[in-house]
């Protein structure tokens, strides 16, 4: 009998380690929070000049930080704003986002650690007052690649103008936009890039001696329709698509192609929309036929 009583005491005890064991190897969620002070957007607040700005802290507990997403809900559904990669143990940052989505929105931001434990919080706001600005509108505007002796290069968007490469060094403050031809991973590549991206001198030579190189960001994770574009008469779109960030933004637009509508910022910071309608073959004296429409 006491041999059975002291099997049972065992047992348990072993069970109880066991389960002390279990728990210490449990994976536990990351912690985030939302920053209060009077500066911050907090729930249920009213917009000031249409700018939310969250103060965002996050900690990793099991595993370091390696996503941030902020989504915001309207009447007509959700959209991902920012798509963060990291990899840190700790995040303390601030996003400050121009509101155009509408008078009451709900924000959902979450983190995810490297287990893919994930945490989210939301909160409304409120702006009675939001407004939007008028756009250019331009269309069948024509750009040839690094090769093309018919059409220009280099495009000054808000006229807009077309550049050859000798104009264009002559005009360097006003190009915002430039296409050249490559070949990508072995798949010919129509690219809209710009002054800033490191790769352009490869194709312009010229570009190593200006002094100005205007660098433009190319969304190329966003999906814009043809029918958004078309309709678009102010700059709540422009402002809408466009997004950058890790994962999301570049320095180039690779694989232009009839039928795409790319969203893009200029160094200025004016946000853009080019709605590509026609390419030739794809070789270095070929050309890409495009609708654009830009901030004022």
């Amino acid at each position: 009998m006491h041999s059975l009583r002291y099997c049972f005491i065992f047992l348990a005890f072993a069970g109880i380690i066991l389960a002390s064991c279990k728990k210490d190897e449990e994976e536990n969620p990351p912690v985030l929070a939302l920053k209060s002070e009077v500066t911050f957007t907090t729930d249920g607040v009213y917009l000031q000049n249409h700018i939310v700005k969250f103060g965002i802290i996050a900690e990793g507990k099991s595993a370091n930080i390696t996503n941030l997403t902020i989504k915001c809900k309207n009447k007509q559904g959700e959209k991902t704003i920012l798509d963060e990669g990291y990899n840190v143990q700790q995040l303390n940052i601030t996003k400050i986002i121009q509101n155009v989505w509408g008078d009451s929105l709900t924000w959902i931001i979450s983190v995810m650690d490297r287990n893919r434990q994930k945490v989210s919080l939301s909160l409304k706001t409120y702006d009675t007052t939001v407004s939007y600005n008028p756009i250019h509108s331009f269309e069948n505007i024509v750009l040839g690649m690094q090769a093309n002796t018919q059409y220009g290069s280099f495009l000054n968007p808000f006229i807009p103008t077309v550049y050859t490469t000798t104009n264009a060094t002559l005009n360097q403050a006003n190009v915002d936009v430039l296409m050249y031809y490559y070949v990508a991973s072995g798949t010919p590549s129509y690219t809209f890039s710009s002054a800033g991206d490191y790769d352009a001198p490869v194709y312009f030579p010229s570009l190593t001696s200006w002094t100005t190189k205007n660098y433009t960001d190319w969304d190329y994770a966003t999906q814009v329709s043809i029918s958004a574009f078309d309709q678009a008469m102010n700059d709540s779109l422009l402002s809408a698509a466009f997004h950058s960030g890790s994962g999301i933004s570049s320095r180039k637009y690779k694989y232009a192609a009839a039928g795409q509508v790319i969203p893009f910022k200029t160094s200025s910071g004016k946000k853009g929309l080019i709605k590509v309608k026609e390419v030739s073959a794809q070789q270095e004296n070929g050309w890409v036929k495009f609708d654009l429409k830009i901030q004022q």
